[in-house]
């Protein structure tokens, strides 16, 4: 008897000591021989085999956090895997995977309250962007068909182009969905983690409008953070914003001082001498940038280089003959202007007026005419 208890005992605390798992339980009908992958981080977790339209998975994991799982059929091409993403923690999850539903995120029933948040945007998502997501995705998989590869070049053009529209047209949609998900779910964590996937850059007003409305427990996260110092910066570029300070000397080796420029607008100009196209618009920067003779007495430019080498900028200045003010840290792509003006490609062009406050940022070069004429004619 005594040997009875000593087992019982036994067996009680190593069941205490187990540490707690997550059990998947996925239902992907008609996969008949299948995969289950999970990733994080782009590192593969684990995989198991679907058969027979079912597979379970228990596993403990380190810590609680967003996961991606992809389901493969065996019968198909890799192309039509099914990827979505979920937050696991300890505790039941069943995943039902509907068939044909690449695209589509599939039904979680779990009592982990984060993923049912997860679902419930994914679920907005769909809503609003489902149709369009269908539409990018089928022209994604026909571009890479030899079929669409032997269309003549004019055609394909016109193929890729439409797609790149629908493109443009999605990333469009991303913080209008946000901004209903929140506002259906305004005590939500999730929020928070979508917006750090996304490109904050494109659309920073909006992205700081959602943000503002999230709360303090969604901004103290990771994500929140990351999403704090991003906007920081870009919401030192937003019109009216007072623009960030330059680094850097003037070809004749004294610091620069942006109180040395006065006029009504000013352009701000980051190239680097190994670009063509900065090369180009210096040409066009130097003859008729400015068309009226009213708006030039009120028009100056200043070039950041984001050059490294002194000698290679002092003699690209000079070949093309740049008559106005240029500045030149030598620090690359290092340097503090490249950071604080958050400079992804060259040649960027910023508009600014005379207290140095941010008019526009990241304008085409084609379009500063139009925009200085229509900024100082409203001025008077």
């Amino acid at each position: 008897m005594k040997y009875y208890y000593l087992i019982a005992a036994v067996l009680f605390i190593t069941a205490c000591n187990q540490p707690p798992k997550v059990e998947l339980n996925v239902k992907a009908t008609g996969i008949a021989s299948g995969t289950v992958i999970i990733n994080q981080n782009n590192q593969e977790l684990l995989s198991q085999n679907i058969k027979d339209g079912d597979a379970t998975i228990s596993k403990a994991f380190e810590a609680p956090g967003y996961f991606n799982i992809t389901i493969l059929d065996n019968t198909k091409p890799l192309s039509a895997k099914n990827n979505f993403e979920v937050y696991l923690e300890n505790g039941s999850y069943t995943i039902d995977v509907k068939p044909n539903s690449k695209g589509i995120y599939p039904g979680i029933t779990t009592t982990s309250q984060t993923q049912q948040q997860l679902s419930d945007y994914y679920k907005t998502e769909n809503e609003l962007a489902g149709g369009l997501n269908h539409t990018i995705d089928s022209l994604l998989i026909y571009l890479d068909t030899r079929e669409a590869k032997a269309l003549p070049k004019k055609a394909h053009t016109a193929l890729t182009d439409k797609t790149r529209g629908y493109q443009i047209k999605r990333r469009k949609l991303e913080p209008e969905i946000l901004t209903a998900y929140v506002a259906k779910h305004p005590d939500n964590v999730v929020a928070a983690h979508i917006m750090a996937q996304q490109y904050l850059d494109e659309y920073p007003v909006e992205y700081n409008s959602i943000f503002k409305k999230l709360t303090e427990k969604a901004k103290s996260t990771d994500d929140g953070v990351k999403i704090t110092n991003k906007l920081s910066i870009l919401t030192n570029l937003l019109p009216g914003a007072d623009a960030p300070d330059i680094a850097g000397f003037t070809p004749d080796g004294k610091a620069f001082d942006k109180k040395s420029i006065r006029a009504k607008v000013i352009l701000v100009e980051f190239w680097t001498s190994t670009s063509q196209l900065s090369e180009m618009n210096h040409s066009k920067m130097l003859n008729a940038l400015i068309l009226s003779d009213g708006d030039k007495k009120n028009f100056k430019m200043v070039s950041i280089a984001t050059d490294a080498n002194k000698q290679t900028w002092e003699r690209a200045v000079k070949l093309s003959q740049l008559t106005w003010s240029q500045v030149a840290d030598f620090k690359g792509d290092s340097s503090p202007n490249v950071a604080n003006w958050q400079i992804k490609t060259n040649p960027a062009y910023f508009l600014v007026d005379g207290q140095w406050h941010i008019l526009k940022a990241n304008i085409d070069l084609a379009d500063v005419d139009q925009f200085v004429h229509d900024y100082l004619k409203k001025k008077g």
